[in-house]
């Protein structure tokens, strides 16, 4: 049925990989879920994907709904060569009411274009085998915040069928990556410490890696720092990254006008400290929520070797970016909320552009801008 030229392009993934402790709990929420993947998500296929997909076998009605859903670009590439075109309502016309794809269910999982078969699952083969979940899916959000535990990963036997890619990885980097990982992720979970103090620890490691990548970070002094708030001064530099996004970012921006309407002509030192003290209330644990947020958004992206960055430490002032700019809208978008499902709601909606797109490369561009460069000044923006 599908056409077996193309399957050549893709090879088995099978074997031990490193997952999260959640992973081997997840499974699609499907008509369950209330902000479905399948509505208003921009969807490409590479070109092998499109012509499988036009070469199934399948009855005249089936045929027409999937000519009309995937439409070619007009500069296609072999890799983003067509997209989805969704419905008025933004859902994708091969979506059932009953939460399942229509595709799936007529031609079996083989004929689902591969990120719809595995999001959202991020399936790394490069440096080790290993897999994990986004944030930007309310189930993974669940899964995390359904107990206090910190996230340990284990292994477990999968088979994936995954793009061929060349690597000129060596055996050395490998073992150097599994390292650096698991002693950044250990750090970040050590709660004999704040997390803000976890944070500035990391951008310590890094930047003794920046001097030799392959230096012994495991035994660097865990100390606690003291920085001093600037209210007012952070307050403009968050209001200053708030405009950015809502310029910049269609699908962040009604979020971020939200805030900018909350403030607007009010006393802003008044209402901050006032939500702030509703979140914190409401979520004894938000920082257990942060650290594992963070920890399965890094592990995610493999950081932090995405090479989406210069250095090390600009990692670390993308991490101090993104970990801020999480917490300052979490304070102020649950201001007059009162549950985990309306928070996981606006996370899931945030992590759709934290995790896939550059935005920890932006906001590294955007601090760096704003002269947030040293420890002192990534510091003082962690005390907001």
């Amino acid at each position: 049925m599908l056409i077996k030229s193309l399957i050549k392009q893709y090879e088995d993934a099978k074997g031990t990989f490193l997952v999260p402790n959640y992973y081997k709990n997840f499974n699609c929420k499907t008509v369950h879920c209330r902000d479905s993947c399948c509505v208003d998500w921009l969807v490409t296929i590479t070109m092998d994907q499109y012509f499988l997909l036009h070469g199934l076998d399948v009855e005249k009605e089936l045929k027409n709904k999937i000519d009309r859903t995937f439409r070619p670009f007009e500069k296609p590439t072999p890799l983003r060569y067509a997209e989805i075109v969704h419905k008025l309502d933004g859902d994708c016309p091969l979506h059932k009411s009953d939460g399942f794809c229509l595709l799936h269910e007529r031609c079996d999982e083989a004929a689902l274009p591969m990120v719809c078969r595995t999001y959202p699952r991020a399936i790394k083969t490069n440096y080790i085998y290993e897999v994990s979940c986004a944030n930007s899916c309310e189930k993974t959000l669940e899964l995390l915040f359904e107990n206090n535990d910190p996230i340990q990963f284990e292994d477990m036997i999968l088979r994936f069928k995954v793009y061929k890619q060349e690597t000129t990885i060596s055996s050395v980097e490998k073992v150097n990556y599994r390292k650096v990982r698991d002693i950044i992720f250990s750090n970040l979970a050590n709660r004999n410490f704040s997390f803000k103090d976890r944070i500035v620890h990391v951008g310590k490691l890094l930047q003794k890696l920046d001097l030799d990548e392959t230096a012994n970070i495991e035994n660097l002094e865990f100390k606690t720092e003291d920085y001093q708030l600037d209210f007012d001064e952070n307050y403009g530099y968050f209001m200053e990254l708030t405009d950015w996004f809502i310029e910049n970012n269609k699908r962040l921006a009604p979020y971020l006008n939200r805030i900018k309407d909350l403030h607007r002509g009010k006393n802003f030192y008044e209402i901050y400290i006032s939500n702030k003290n509703h979140f914190e209330n409401l979520f004894d644990n938000h920082e257990i929520f942060f650290e594992k947020l963070l920890i399965n958004d890094l592990f995610y992206r493999q950081f932090p070797f995405q090479n989406y960055t210069n250095s090390f430490y600009d990692e670390f002032i993308a991490i101090v970016g993104t970990y801020s700019f999480l917490r300052f809208i979490s304070i102020n978008l649950m201001e007059n909320k009162n549950s985990l499902d309306e928070y996981i709601d606006i996370l899931s909606s945030f992590f759709t552009v934290i995790s896939h797109s550059s935005f920890d490369k932006n906001i590294m561009i955007l601090f760096k801008k704003m002269g947030l460069v040293t420890k002192d000044k990534l510091g003082q923006i962690l005390q907001f």
